[in-house]
């Protein structure tokens, strides 16, 4: 068919799911952050809203950890010859900024909460073990950078998604398509494991 792209390199199944489940545990998380300041801090609807944005950004942490795992032995498919070299430092830089983020936002989450006495009830099945004794001056530090990743990871995104959008509209090659789940009859040239 014409104006039919085909997708030459593309992620394979368990970078394609943790991409996926990564993302849109972000968002997610992302609104009940934001639920959070509207809400009343005394009352149990706070509670529950932080024990769940916890408990999430915990299973974030957990599966960005995998997946750095995963990509180290299953290397991500190369870019195009055709991306300027400027633009692959950026991609590295916004890629690296990404996990860096994913991982410091759920570390800093969680020692603001044991700095603060503050118990983690991951998804009400069981409590997170505390190392950290009450240290409110750490808590303070931890919630800044906690802020601060979050400003990161806003950014980080934005470039992260509107590169891909540029990739698949403008330039239209299979960059997003690549990282997007295999159709059950797609006609793609090869899978990259």
């Amino acid at each position: 068919m014409t104006g039919e792209r085909r997708i030459t390199q593309r992620y394979d199944t368990v970078a394609i799911l943790f991409h996926w489940t990564v993302a849109i545990m972000i968002v997610v998380n992302v609104c009940l952050a934001w639920t959070l300041g509207s809400v009343d801090r005394h009352s149990g609807a706070h509670d529950q809203i932080l024990t769940i944005h916890k408990s999430i950004g915990t299973t974030i942490f957990v599966l960005a950890v995998l997946r750095l795992a995963w990509r180290w032995w299953h290397p991500a498919p190369s870019l195009p010859g055709t991306i300027a070299s400027w633009q692959r430092f950026a991609t590295l830089f916004v890629q690296g900024l990404l996990y860096a983020v994913l991982v410091i936002m759920p570390l800093s989450g969680l020692i603001d909460a044991a700095a603060f006495s503050q118990p983690v009830h991951f998804f009400y099945l069981f409590d997170l073990p505390t190392v950290i004794r009450h240290n409110e001056p750490l808590g303070h530090l931890a919630f800044g950078v906690h802020k601060t990743a979050a400003l990161a990871l806003y950014a980080a995104l934005f470039v992260h998604a509107a590169a891909a959008l540029h990739h698949h509209y403008v330039l239209k090659d299979d960059i997003l398509l690549g990282m997007l789940p295999k159709l059950k009859n797609s006609r793609d040239d090869q899978m990259i494991s």
